[in-house]
């Protein structure tokens, strides 16, 4: 079964309209739906199986139609050009700048052209600057970061202590006071006595040959 004959079956025989039908058969947006068969993005597990049972169909028949399912092979790779109206250029720091969350332009190491929708909302990247989130983030990964002064219960964030700038995960206790703990087990939790919330982390990238890449884990 095609696309568009799933459209047919779930819509008396008619491509017309399916789409905004199974968008409201599903309870969900006709973006996402449009997303689906224009193949920007794939239907989560509970959206398949739902389809499934709504249309007497099985979970593997739906996944098959949106995706080969465990196929290794394609014969060709669709590629999205990037364009200055499809990208945004993020600065790159050349190290953790103390003057966080504000930096200038001699702090940046040099910029980072992505697709827009990869890190909606970032506005700058910066090396890990410690253990603190291992095993997750390792000392020199990259972290792009979005700016805010909210502390985000239960989020890894870019903080400025007494001690100085670091990446800890924001923990708010009973009494409003906010505790700063790690995803390392040899740190311990602690209440900063000064808090200033830099940025919230929204994404990371590492390379696997840093043993190789000069200056990473400097």
């Amino acid at each position: 079964m095609t696309k568009n004959e799933l459209l047919q079956h779930i819509n008396d025989g008619q491509t017309r309209g399916a789409q905004a039908k199974l968008a409201s058969d599903l309870q969900i947006s006709t973006a996402s739906v449009a997303n689906w068969f224009s193949g920007k993005s794939f239907p989560a597990a509970e959206n398949i199986k739902k389809m499934a049972k709504l249309y007497s169909l099985t979970e593997s028949e739906i996944k098959k139609i949106f995706l080969e399912e465990g196929r290794e092979f394609s014969s060709s790779l669709k590629a999205i050009p990037l364009t200055d109206k499809n990208t945004i250029s993020l600065p790159i720091l050349a190290d953790v700048p103390a003057g966080l969350p504000e930096f200038s332009d001699a702090d940046v190491e040099t910029f980072w052209d992505i697709p827009r929708w990869v890190f909606p909302g970032a506005d700058f990247v910066v090396k890990c600057n410690g253990d603190s989130l291992e095993p997750k983030l390792h000392l020199g990964d990259y972290c792009v970061i979005r700016k805010t002064e909210e502390p985000i219960n239960g989020r890894a964030m870019v903080v400025k202590t007494e001690h100085g700038i670091c990446m800890k995960v924001i923990n708010k206790l009973k009494d409003g006071v906010i505790e700063l703990r790690s995803t390392n087990p040899k740190y311990k939790p602690f209440i900063p006595e000064e808090l200033t919330i830099v940025g919230l982390i929204i994404g990371h990238w590492s390379r696997d040959d840093k043993e190789n890449w000069n200056g990473l884990t400097e």
